[in-house]
């Protein structure tokens, strides 16, 4: 119930993020403005072909961990909302967001502590 209640939070807080965001880059720039405010700070922005990319850290990567297991706060509860906003740019703006996820399968960003995110155009 938490987890679909996040991710209507995010589908509702799209429209007003996104109002006249309409391109890839336009859409990456309300998200790291969105990351910033909730405390995630950028490690880096690359573009790679027609991907945004946006490597970052998350402050609250062990918060939480003690009771409900590791990254809990981070990857499970911050992701139901970046589910939300995934939903609303696919539907609404032909936008593809592939929400934050471990560096791990990225060459230079093997770093556990790192996760990235990438925006492009639906194909």
């Amino acid at each position: 119930m938490l987890r679909r209640l996040l991710h209507g939070l995010g589908y509702l807080i799209s429209p007003v993020l996104f109002l006249g965001a309409n391109t890839p880059s336009a859409v990456v720039r309300r998200l790291r403005i969105a990351y910033r405010l909730v405390g995630v700070r950028i490690v880096e922005t690359p573009r790679v072909d027609d991907v945004e990319r946006t490597v970052f850290l998350c402050p609250y990567r062990n918060l939480g961990a003690t009771w409900f297991g590791e990254k809990w706060v981070c990857h499970d509860v911050l992701d139901r909302v970046d589910d939300g906003y995934v939903t609303y740019l696919r539907e609404h703006k032909d936008i593809d967001y592939q929400r934050p996820r471990g560096c791990a399968d990225l060459a230079y960003c093997e770093e556990s502590a790192h996760c990235y995110s990438e925006v492009s155009d639906l194909e």
